[in-house]
């Protein structure tokens, strides 16, 4: 959604307050009929009074260690994943895989964006949170084998989860009047999401029907917010907060990679022609994990807090789900390849390789595409760097290449674009623009 001037261009009297009059920066809010400046607050204390649910959008919100704990659990369920995937690296399971990877980094998305629209402080949260951790503990089992053994364990696993989830929303309507449109929106769409995936532990497991199911069930929590944007403006979240889980789990996917390429190593004998591809993998790593963390990721929520962009910062949450899917993937075809045995089965293994990180530059691309258009700017040298580099990417799927001339050639490329976005002035200008705008809210958090 577009309101006001963007946030690079703001002189001192063109909004209602002024940023840094030395840069010239200036920010503004598009505030919602009855919406009070500065957005919704980090707190909800004790039993979500409503009062505390509102506080300055600018207060300081840290992630606790038991959000960190309930992060660590997905290492465990992208460790399952991607085994799951390399045990049989065919196409005709990708599908099968990203339906399961969606589940999984949307019941980690609610959790996270439930925290940063209404704290983390409460015991509402706290005792959710650890409801939902044992049940993500109990999806992470289930992830292993045939869909036809352990379809209907993972639906009752899964559907748990969401009720959890579906009763956090509604608990928060029933103590806020300000926030009842968005929370029940959200808490009615999270039930019935949980109550299909529940049921469908009644049909054939792995069947059509019942994968039907579960794409019904998730398409209807993923659109209920963007359905409900102009009520989420009641509770949108932490500029701060949200931003660090998501790295967070970025970080986790990256080291995937590590955690595979390691262990296809340890399935030859270790020696020059197995080490260097996985010096290679785990340079590709380091260089995905640069090119994340090179971009502004905090302005997409402030475009949202001060600008009422909700469109711009749902597009860069949801834009993450491709960007972890490929990382996970990559990692599983960086590991593989090392440990592969025959040269079909290399081939295949290459094409994960190929085409992950070929998604992993163009979501980066889209993601600074999303800040780009904060201040008004359509392109940059990074973004074409970004998508030169996810062409170039894609031309190695089809190019006969052994583990080592891949993953060097994949660490170059990475490499090369990483220093392009590190040396853009754009990349710093971004940052400083999101430097300066967070600073001045949080000495002027009513602007």
């Amino acid at each position: 959604m577009r309101g006001g001037p963007p946030l690079s261009d703001r002189r001192p009297g063109a909004g209602t307050s002024g940023l840094d009059p030395s840069v010239g920066d200036t920010v503004d809010l598009e505030r919602g009929a009855g919406q009070p400046p500065g957005g919704p607050g980090h707190g909800v204390a004790g039993e979500l009074e409503a009062a505390a649910a509102r506080t300055d959008a600018a207060e300081e919100q840290k992630v606790s260690w038991l959000e960190l704990f309930f992060d660590l659990v997905f290492v465990v369920a992208f460790d399952q994943l991607a085994k799951r995937l390399g045990s049989a690296p065919t196409f005709e399971n990708v599908a099968e895989f990203t339906l399961l990877f969606a589940a999984v980094w949307w019941a980690w998305s609610g959790n996270t964006t439930y925290a940063a629209r209404y704290g983390n402080a409460g015991r509402l949260y706290r005792w959710g949170t650890l409801g939902e951790l044992v049940s993500m503990g109990m999806i992470a089992l289930t992830l292993r084998g045939d869909l036809s053994d352990i379809a209907g364990f993972f639906a009752l696993a899964f559907g748990i989860n969401r009720a959890i989830q579906a009763g956090l929303h509604l608990w928060v309507a029933r103590q806020s009047p300000e926030l009842r449109g968005f929370a029940r929106r959200l808490g009615l769409a999270t039930g019935l999401s949980s109550l299909v995936w529940c049921a469908s532990a009644l049909l054939p497991w792995g069947g059509g029907a019942q994968l039907l199911a579960w794409t019904f069930a998730l398409l209807l929590e993923v659109l209920t917010p963007v359905l409900a944007r102009d009520a989420g403006r009641a509770a949108l979240p932490h500029a701060g907060h949200l931003p660090e889980r998501v790295g967070l789990l970025q970080i986790i996917a990256l080291g995937e990679i590590v955690t595979e390429v390691v262990g296809g190593a340890r399935q030859q004998r270790l020696s020059v022609a197995t080490l260097l591809p996985a010096l290679c993998a785990i340079i590709l790593a380091v260089a995905l994990w640069r090119l994340y963390f090179d971009q502004a990721r905090s302005l997409p929520l402030l475009g949202a807090h001060l600008q009422g962009r909700v469109n711009t910062m749902l597009a860069w949450l949801y834009g993450h789900f491709p960007f972890t899917l490929s990382v996970v993937m990559l990692s599983v075809g960086a590991g593989h390849s090392i440990s592969s045995a025959s040269a079909q089965q290399a081939a295949t293994l290459q094409q994960f390789v190929a085409w992950p990180l070929a998604g992993a530059l163009a979501t980066l691309a889209f993601l600074r595409w999303t800040t780009l258009r904060l201040t008004e700017r359509r392109a940059d040298r990074s973004l074409w760097a970004l998508l030169l580099g996810a062409g170039l990417a894609a031309l190695l799927g089809p190019t006969d290449l052994d583990p080592l001339r891949l993953h060097a050639l994949s660490a170059a490329l990475a490499v090369g674009v990483a220093v392009v976005v590190a040396g853009d002035s754009s990349t710093r200008r971004l940052g400083q623009i999101e430097q300066r705008v967070t600073a001045r809210l949080e000495e002027e958090p009513d602007p």
